[in-house]
């Protein structure tokens, strides 16, 4: 005969087990359902910013100009201006960024002998004292082209972006291409608030020139860290970030497309 106490300690069991396999069917379920949520990767820029508010007038405007693929070169500064190349449907002109704090930023053409291009004309930038995220240059590659600034390059011909570059005072430039979609009114594109971020791609760099080649699909989004999003019918411009608060010196040269 099984006494009293033995019945009442294999109910208990019964219990404990129970309830550890709803427990652990529970934490499992848990589990599956987050690994769903973050398998659902973006297939597009836009997919990241679901919220993002544009301009419908901005967004009328908008048109393509279609790389032939004949002349990759957007600027060899050879011509001594910080005007781009007007080639293959370009016009434009470098313009700089800041983090509005009370640095400074000097962008100028400068001769070097050791200019790793045809001649020795070379983009300088020298700057320092910002206090959030620094400074840099912008190549906005279509934004003198009519009916302005709402043009977008279609550069779907070509693999990538290449370019010469050294610097003192940092140790990594952060390369960022952006769209219509990423890119603000007033920057030419037609996004309002909510903005999608651009991809980019940060670059060691150094001392010496070194030749940068950089393929579209290894441009990445920051917060997802996927690659293949940009799509390169849809440039707007290239941007080159130097994220430093501390004093620095860059130099550019033969920024071009490559097939």
């Amino acid at each position: 005969m099984i006494s009293g106490s033995r019945i009442k300690q294999v109910a208990l069991d019964r219990v404990i087990t129970y309830g550890l396999r709803y427990l652990i069917m529970s934490l499992c379920a848990t589990s599956l359902l987050v690994i769903a949520g973050c398998s659902k990767k973006p297939k597009t820029i836009e997919d990241t910013a679901p919220n993002a508010v544009y301009d419908g007038y901005a967004k009328s405007k908008a048109f393509p100009v279609v790389a032939s693929g004949v002349d990759p070169m957007i600027d060899d500064l050879e011509d001594g201006d910080l005007k781009g190349l007007k080639a293959d449907g370009r016009n434009w002109s470098w313009s700089q960024f800041d983090d509005s704090s009370d640095g400074i930023q000097v962008l100028t053409i400068q001769q070097l002998p050791d200019a790793p291009g045809a001649g020795d004309n070379v983009l300088y930038l020298k700057g320092g004292d910002w206090k959030y995220s620094g400074a840099g240059v912008n190549a906005y590659l279509v934004n003198r082209t009519a009916p302005q600034p709402f043009g977008y390059y279609d550069a779907s011909l070509f693999s990538g972006i290449q370019f010469w570059v050294k610097a003192t005072g940092i140790s990594s430039l952060t390369i960022q291409i952006t769209t219509p979609e990423t890119t603000t009114v007033d920057d030419g594109g037609f996004c309002i608030q909510g903005c999608a971020d651009p991809v980019e791609i940060r670059c060691s760099v150094g001392n010496n020139w070194q030749l940068i080649q950089l393929p579209f699909d290894s441009f990445t989004l920051p917060t997802y860290n996927e690659p293949g999003l940009l799509d390169p019918s849809r440039i707007k411009g290239i941007s080159f970030s130097i994220e430093s608060l501390n004093d620095y010196e860059v130099w550019l040269d033969e920024l071009s497309f490559f097939q």
